[in-house]
């Protein structure tokens, strides 16, 4: 089968990753497949090389996600079975491809906990199949967005990290250290966590450290000042997380929208218990009460003691870990998740071939 992932740029995102680490795996498991970017730079390494096709299609970065050049003919060129629509900005292409190309089958995806443009919505409505990556947006797309439920398939992400089995955590004495990885976009709301931070009694010793870049990064850093929190965080970026996952005790996560966020999957793997907002599918990536703590949106005061609760007893606190990572290796191993995913686009295929 070939395969054609579109996807408009490769920022830090998780879609971005999942679409390089899905299309590498079809390469290595017996399809042809290849990659459509419209805008050159971005954060992410591509190894071409790994692909059948690999194509760039603006001539020079001009900033600006949605244009796609000569896209109709370079599809043209690799004759895919199935094109994959990856990340919202992707699905701009979508009746142009349909019109031009009509016997390709055209499989869409939702990984977002955000309403989906108009255009976007018409693409999942329209196209031959759509895939998700949890069960609460499979619910959300049914009621209220009106996407035919035979046509939506669930399929979590795979974790792309791994963690060195033999390795020890970085004790550090007293302190708990908290992690909150998520790239500084309103919807993260890190500004909310900072206030819950502020209001931990002065008996809990923490740090939190912030990773990830977006424009709502120098208000955090202000917010921190005012709240006179400077000393207890540290505000980087790094393109190796999984440093970040070895020498941390928890993951904190305020967002107020998500799909299945793969900071909450990839913290599971390394054994990190969870601290998070219950919003969309954050509940999927974690067993709660066992492996984490879900909170009510909004309702600070529990989110609060819940870091408390488990800076109190380091015995719940390992055995969550534990619980993390067997969690983790059930739900979220990359190659089962990945199989799950072409196989997923076989049955698409084929059901419209009939």
């Amino acid at each position: 089968m070939r395969v054609l992932f579109l996807q408009d740029h490769l920022r830090i995102g998780g879609t971005e990753k999942q679409t390089l680490a899905l299309a590498a795996y079809g390469q290595k498991n017996g399809h042809e497949t290849g990659v459509i970017v419209f805008r050159p730079g971005g954060a992410l390494a591509v190894d071409s090389s790994k692909f059948t096709f690999y194509k760039v299609l603006q001539p020079f970065n001009t900033r600006v996600d949605e244009w796609a050049p000569g896209i109709i003919g370079k599809i043209k060129s690799f004759k895919p079975d199935v094109i994959v629509f990856m990340g919202k900005v992707a699905h701009l292409y979508y009746h142009a491809i349909r019109k031009y190309h009509p016997s390709i089958t055209l499989v869409t995806t939702y990984r977002s906990g955000k309403p989906p443009v108009a255009y976007y919505r018409r693409a999942l409505q329209e196209s031959d199949g759509v895939i998700t990556n949890s069960h609460a947006e499979h619910k959300r797309l049914i009621r209220p967005w009106g996407i035919p439920e035979e046509k939506i398939r669930t399929i979590h992400n795979g974790c792309l990290l791994s963690p060195e089995p033999a390795e020890e955590k970085e004790e550090a004495g007293d302190q708990l250290r908290l992690l909150c990885t998520a790239m500084f976009r309103p919807q993260k709301n890190q500004l909310e966590l900072l206030e819950i931070l502020a209001s931990l009694p002065e008996s809990v010793h923490w740090h939190c450290t912030f990773a990830g870049t977006g424009k709502m990064l120098k208000p955090c850093q202000t917010m921190a000042r005012e709240l006179g929190l400077w000393d207890k965080v540290t505000f980087t970026w790094s393109k190796h997380p999984e440093e970040l996952y070895r020498s941390h005790d928890i993951v904190v996560h305020t967002s107020d929208k998500e799909s299945l966020p793969n900071s909450l999957v990839e913290a599971q793997t390394f054994g990190l218990p969870i601290v998070a907002y219950l919003v969309n599918g954050v509940e999927e990536c974690f067993e709660e009460g066992v492996s984490g703590f879900g909170i009510p949106f909004g309702e600070q005061a529990a989110f609060r003691d819940a870091i408390h609760l488990l800076n109190m007893n380091p015995e719940k606190r390992s055995a969550m870990s534990d619980a993390a990572k067997a969690f983790a290796k059930e739900r979220f191993a990359f190659q089962a998740r990945s199989k799950d995913f072409f196989k997923a686009l076989k049955k698409i295929h084929a059901s419209r071939e009939r």
